[in-house]
């Protein structure tokens, strides 16, 4: 993963798991969830989570990334 400007990331799957073009970016209550369809799936499954710097300080970020399982990345920070 690569720090994002604005979103911590909680990587839940590698993109390499899911089927080409699959990708869909939705909003899913304080969070945006990245998901797409496993390689031979039909279903959708969640791949990120994406936190919103102005709702989420890294640290809940973290918390809430660690919960799922996931391996958490902090926004860039700017300068």
């Amino acid at each position: 993963m690569m720090p994002f400007l604005n979103e911590h990331a909680c990587r839940l799957r590698q993109p390499g798991d899911f089927q080409p073009n699959s990708f869909r970016r939705i909003k899913s209550g304080r969070v945006w969830v990245i998901v797409g369809k496993l390689q031979g799936a039909t279903r959708m499954t969640i791949q990120t989570i994406r936190y919103p710097k102005d709702g989420w300080s890294a640290e809940d970020a973290r918390a809430d990334c660690e919960k799922q399982g996931g391996s958490f990345e902090a926004a860039r920070k700017t300068e």
